[in-house]
């Protein structure tokens, strides 16, 4: 719900695109929220996509010099960055979610009166 202001304004945005270039950090979280970017703004503009018209810049500072080669480079989003991202997020999860439940049943067996005080969140 924070989000759909921002959702709102790249998809109004996105429908007056004749392109679309996503600069987020050259990192395998900013392919994936470039990931994430793209999807929202192809539902303000599917020709976007259908004209392949989506292009990732990739750049490690902001001086004028690397954001012109980045504009020269442009490339496209590396879909298997985007998938080991959602992998590790999803492993991250799933480990979480395990370790919390031994966490809460080790320490209710352990400790009188735990039980009363619910889980024992880890991570």
């Amino acid at each position: 719900e924070d989000m759909e202001p921002l959702e709102r304004m790249l998809r109004d945005l996105a429908r007056s695109a004749s392109a679309l270039i996503l600069w987020l950090d050259c990192d395998r979280e900013g392919e994936a929220i470039s990931d994430e970017v793209r999807f929202v703004c192809l539902k303000g503009n599917p020709r976007l996509g259908t004209q392949n018209r989506v292009f990732r810049a990739k750049f490690s500072t902001v001086l004028p010099g690397e954001i012109q080669r980045a504009l020269r480079t442009l490339g496209r989003v590396n879909e298997n960055f985007v998938q080991a991202v959602q992998a590790r997020s999803e492993h991250d999860l799933r480990v979480g979610a395990a370790f919390t439940r031994f966490q809460t049943l080790r320490l209710q067996k352990k400790f009188d009166g735990f039980c009363d005080r619910g889980v024992i969140s880890y991570g």
